[in-house]
């Protein structure tokens, strides 16, 4: 299927790249190479098809197809009838991904995302960013500007996610990476190649615990600078966002969601 997927879109592409197309052609085009990419015709129809965006531990671990975020979804949506499959993509194209035919709701959104609030469910999780020191430098970081004295790593696409207080520091900052494996910001911080990691709480948790790093509170200072990130699920057909939003009112209350936050080593989102 990949390597039928693969010749169908270089094909296309041949066929197109000697003509200048208009910009809604191309924009078309675009989903169409998506849609192949990802593999969707291999999915049974009766599946209930959700986009997601790449592996963030503990909320989403791609490599098993689990998570918090993930057996979050999943569980709400077989108490609303569906069966969840999960496609992985991008963050910077989850936004496109509910054009796409097969696909019927993305996770991890917002309205800055989704302009179209009526396809937007309730808040079902908060992120919770910090900036992260180490203990022994002493670091001065009241604010988020304060962040452009120093060199920074952060995961991708965090200086469009943050805020423009946010983007600016960065272009001020002498060193400022972007990583997409997470697990490498904290291994940064601890070589002292950069002074400050910014990432959720709870990803930062979840890779020392893989790494074995001890003692977090004594290692490093953390610098609850930044507001908290409220994300949605947004769906194509809204008589579903009402029903979820109906269905997870009552799981969030149940002991199943006490367990899984407990599963996961979570503490309950506020």
């Amino acid at each position: 299927m990949l390597i039928s997927n693969m010749l169908i879109k270089n094909r296309l592409i041949n066929s197109f790249c000697h003509n200048a197309l208009p910009k809604t052609i191309w924009k078309n085009l675009w989903v169409a190479l998506l849609l192949t990419s990802i593999s969707l015709s291999s999915i049974a129809k009766d599946k209930f098809i959700v986009a997601v965006g790449l592996a963030k531990p503990p909320y989403v671990i791609q490599a098993n197809n689990t998570g918090f975020e993930i057996e979050l979804i999943r569980n709400v949506l077989a108490k609303m009838g569906e069966s969840a499959e999960f496609v992985y993509t991008s963050f910077g194209h989850t936004a496109k991904m509910l054009a796409v035919n097969r696909i019927d709701a993305v996770m991890t959104t917002n309205s800055i995302v989704f302009n179209d609030t009526t396809k937007l469910s309730n808040v079902y999780i908060i992120y919770e960013n910090i900036a992260i020191s180490l203990k022994e430098k002493k670091l001065t970081i009241e604010s988020i500007k304060d962040l452009a004295n120093y060199s920074i790593t952060s995961f991708q696409k965090a200086d469009k996610i943050l805020g423009e207080e946010f983007a600016h520091a960065v272009t001020q900052s002498p060193i400022f990476l972007q990583v997409a494996d997470q697990k490498r910001q904290p291994i940064l911080l601890l070589k002292e190649r950069v002074d400050v990691a910014v990432m959720d709480k709870n990803i930062f948790n979840y890779f020392s615990r893989e790494l074995k790093i001890e003692d977090l509170e004594k290692k490093f200072t953390f610098h609850n600078i930044f507001p908290k990130s409220h994300y949605r699920m947004a769906f194509k057909n809204t008589l579903n966002t009402t029903l979820f939003n109906q269905v997870f009112l009552e799981y969030s209350k149940s002991k199943d969601y006490k367990l899984l936050l407990k599963k996961y080593k979570l503490y309950p989102f506020h």
